[in-house]
């Protein structure tokens, strides 16, 4: 494995490149900032270096939205190196000294510039590139940059409107991107130039991390965006009548609704994963071990149709349905089940959820049942929550609407013998109208049915991620995050492939108050941190409303009573704690380890978040460390402390198990 042996605890740091600056980048984190960073956590004594995807997400700042499961973002391309950019060095060091002091990364704004200079410099030297032959070559060799490069082009001709919205090339075939190849040559080599440009940049840096003895672990999201060169040219491998998501849970009760596309399995099936092996074998270029990001959406995912809002009308796929065969076996007749898919009501039942209005809005919203003239129900343009969000309403309005359209057992899948049930299924309005009798015999079936759908998961997990595992020489890490199957740790231990560990969440949440595990019981096979991007950091957990200080403090075995403040030495006992976990790797977020210095821990916690999952736009992905990595590599005290806690970790016994 080209992880190399693995004698000792390993010890790491994650932090999202775009966070990193230094003295040459242009205000985001760079690939060459990569080689000044690596000597830092060579002093700290790190092994590893973790960083969140790297992929091209054209002016979308999130680096789980990207427009290609292959191709890197320019914006992380330093363009001083870039050969041909000292014609232009008045306006490079412009922007440089623009950016310089900036406190969170202006993502549009830099994206937009770097990409503007980088097409200067590549217009300066057409002539030279167009006849390349390294240039030329690297593009045969790559199967996905013409239809990438193609999509770009088009995408910028076209405003950069979604595929979905152009009037030409929706559905392109492989001789329409050859034709557009070469019909819009210049435009489509510029962004082939920026790919090779950046592939050689990360390689010279991996390189180094490499010399080093450092490692690198990238991170391969499950999902690309809609609006991706992926979706508009595989079409086949991706279905666009559903989306992605993550059920209800104790943090949002509508779940999730992350807006991309499924996969179509069986057609990936079908050409043996190719697309998947091809997306592999590119992050192998680069990392020494990945992370795969929602490893339980290779067991099923929650599929959301499309017309839907948010995520509560998810199922599972692939998952069993109830069938009707089995329904009626148990005494239930065509009527009943259609009545818990899709309800009808009184005058008096809507009134219960939508109270004062419901002579208003019966009129407007509702229609009868057919053949009766007391039962209403939803009319049927209206039958999903993109309708009735849109609808010109006041919120509250629209929000009995919801309650509404939510009253089911079983959600509408469009084929009358199968039923899957609804997430809440259980304390719906419709289900008390049944008879004691059936609803007992829904309990049965249902809990008899959620009982029945772990074997299909684990023998699809193992289908699909034995190729992931296998493919490459790649050490597999896994974000198995939520709501966790039974077979998930069987599957991910089977295959050697490491399971995620966040402390906070890491507890018994089967039995009373919750214990945390100790480090003692964390799976050697497994990463263990404090906190991630999707996390607050330790010293905003510890300013968090709900985070039961004392308790954890007990846990941690800490002596007297828990601070109300996380000082520095106060950090230094927890990560100690942490870091004696029975994990084969423990790395914690850059910000964790900041937290040790004073100086650099001296802002609201608050700013040190890098994301807030179902939140669009804010601060996310925008956090910027506080300072340079060259100042990092000059802060001999905070590199002292953090090294002795590497050390403590590094000299004890691996054989312990």
């Amino acid at each position: 494995m080209r992880y190399g042996d693995l004698t000792s605890f390993q010890t790491g740091v994650a932090v999202p490149l775009f966070s990193l600056h230094s003295k040459h980048s242009i205000g985001i984190g760079e690939f060459l900032d990569l080689i000044p960073f690596a000597q830092w956590s060579k002093f700290c004594g790190f092994n590893i270096i973790q960083l969140l995807p790297v992929n091209d997400t054209g002016s979308e700042p999130s680096p789980y939205s990207a427009r290609s499961a292959f191709a890197l973002n320019p914006v992380f391309i330093n363009v001083q190196s870039v050969e041909g950019a000292s014609s232009f060095e008045a306006e490079i060091e412009k922007a440089r000294a623009q950016f310089a002091d900036i406190e969170r990364v202006d993502y549009y704004r830099i994206t937009t510039w770097k990409r503007a200079i980088l097409r200067k410099i590549f217009d300066s030297r057409y002539d030279v590139l167009k006849a390349s032959k390294k240039l030329l070559a690297w593009v045969d060799q790559n199967s996905w940059v013409k239809s990438y490069c193609v999509y770009c082009t088009l995408k910028a001709q076209n405003g950069e409107a979604s595929w979905k919205d152009w009037k030409k090339f929706q559905n392109p075939s492989a001789a329409d991107v050859d034709k557009l190849w070469m019909k819009n040559y210049r435009d489509v080599l510029f962004q082939a130039w920026m790919q090779y440009t950046a592939e050689g940049q990360f390689t010279a840096a991996v390189n180094e991390v490499s010399k080093l003895g450092l490692r690198l672990k990238g991170d391969v999201p499950i999902l690309i965006n809609e609006d991706s060169a992926d979706v508009w040219f595989d079409r086949k491998y991706f279905s666009l009548a559903d989306r992605a998501g993550a059920p209800p849970d104790m943090f949002s009760y509508g779940g999730q609704n992350w807006g991309f596309p499924t996969y179509r399995w069986d057609v990936l099936e079908a050409d043996d994963f190719g697309w998947w092996r091809r997306r592999l074998a590119q992050a192998s270029k680069f990392y020494h071990a990945y992370r795969i990001d929602h490893v339980l959406g290779f067991f099923r995912i929650w599929a959301i149709p499309e017309q839907e809002s948010t995520g509560i009308l998810g199922r599972f796929q692939p998952s069993i349905p109830l069938t009707w065969d089995v329904l009626r076996n148990a005494g239930f007749c065509r009527e009943s089940l259609e009545y818990l898919r899709r309800p009808n009501f009184s005058v008096e039942q809507l009134r219960e959820f939508i109270g004062d209005e419901t002579d208003r809005l019966l009129s407007l919203y509702f229609e009868n049942l057919q053949g009766t003239t007391d039962r209403f129900v939803i009319k049927s343009d209206l039958l999903s929550e993109k309708a009735i969000l849109a609808l010109d309403e006041p919120q509250e309005v629209k929000d009995s609407l919801l309650r509404v359209y939510w009253n089911r057992v079983f959600i509408p899948t469009g084929d009358e013998n199968t039923y899957y049930p609804y997430w809440y299924w259980y304390n719906q309005p419709v289900l008390f109208t049944l008879p004691q009798n059936e609803q007992d015999k829904l309990h049965d079936l249902i809990g008899q049915n959620e009982q029945a759908q772990n074997a299909l998961w684990e023998q699809n997990a193992m289908k699909l991620l034995s190729v992931l595992a296998n493919e490459t020489d790649m050490l597999v890490c896994a974000e198995d995050l939520g709501a966790v199957p039974p077979c998930v740790p069987t599957v991910l231990k089977k295959l050697d492939i490491m399971s995620l560990r966040i402390e906070r969440w890491a507890r018994n949440w089967n039995v009373p108050y919750s214990p945390y595990y100790s480090m003692e019981e964390y799976p050697r096979l497994s990463v263990c941190t404090t906190s991630c991007h999707d996390t607050s950091t330790l010293r905003g957990l510890w300013e968090e409303s709900d985070f039961d200080k004392g308790f954890y403090w007990s846990h941690a075995g800490l002596p007297g009573v828990a601070p109300e403040k996380l000082t520095p030495p106060v950090v230094r006992d927890i990560l100690s704690h942490v870091f004696t976990a029975n994990s084969l790797f423990c790395i914690p977020p850059i910000q964790d380890y900041f937290a040790l210095s004073a100086s650099l821990s001296n802002c609201d916690p608050k700013e040190e978040r890098v994301n807030i999952p179902g939140t669009v736009g804010g601060k996310n992905w925008t956090y910027r460390t506080p300072c340079s990595v060259e100042d990092m590599l000059a802060n001999s005290g905070l590199i002292a402390e953090i090294s002795k806690l590497v050390e403590e970790r590094k000299s004890r016994a691996l054989w312990k198990i």
